[in-house]
């Protein structure tokens, strides 16, 4: 939706999404909150033995709105910011 409303008023916007996978215990909630479907549990697992989470920009669904819905549901706080691209350093969320 939020991808809508900005292509609607004339901008396209690339998101990011920052993820530290040292901090992540694969419990999949944000996984489950991504509505396009841009996140998913990594074969490989970090220094605290789980399978962390990865995102990609194109997701089962489409790209990555930058809707924040799996910066807010981690409990692990493992998703650090979502970014417009080329945007280094400044916190969209």
């Amino acid at each position: 939706m939020v991808g809508t409303l900005m292509e609607a008023r004339g901008r396209t916007t690339r998101w990011e999404v920052r993820i530290d996978p040292g901090r992540c215990k694969g419990c999949g909630i944000c996984v489950a909150a991504c509505p396009m479907g841009n996140l998913r549990l990594s074969d490989s697992v970090n220094g605290l033995g789980y399978h962390y989470v990865e995102w990609s920009y194109e997701g089962t669904v489409g790209p990555c709105t930058g809707c924040t819905a799996c910066y807010w549901v981690c409990p692990e706080y493992s998703i650090l910011e979502i970014v417009e691209a080329g945007r280094e350093g400044e916190r969209e969320v």
